[in-house]
């Protein structure tokens, strides 16, 4: 054997590498953060909704009588939403 044949030419590091895994991610933690995430999701975008409606209503764009209909009108979105929520969050309490 000859000296060449130890010798590197290349820096270490330098070439293309595979990527470094840890093992495969935890079931439980993708579970949780999609609960996570789903639950201020639903509850941002209905608060969003709500807090539009209270501003149309405090800048006289949306009269008292058509904010009652359009909240009848999303009532049932408010129940599915917390419905929603209530699911995602009660299933996680009886996984413990």
């Amino acid at each position: 054997m000859s000296n060449s044949e130890f010798e590197e030419t290349g820096q270490p590091g330098s070439g293309i590498s595979a990527p470094i895994r840890k093992g495969a991610p935890s079931p439980w933690k993708h579970t949780a953060d999609t609960r996570r995430f789903l639950g201020w999701a639903i509850v941002g975008v209905t608060l969003a909704i709500y807090a539009a409606l209270v501003l149309g209503v405090v800048a006289n764009w949306i009269k008292v009588d058509q904010l009652v209909k359009i909240l009848a009108a999303l009532a049932p979105l408010q129940s599915l939403a917390a419905a929603t929520v209530g699911f995602f969050f009660g299933r996680q309490s009886g996984d413990r």
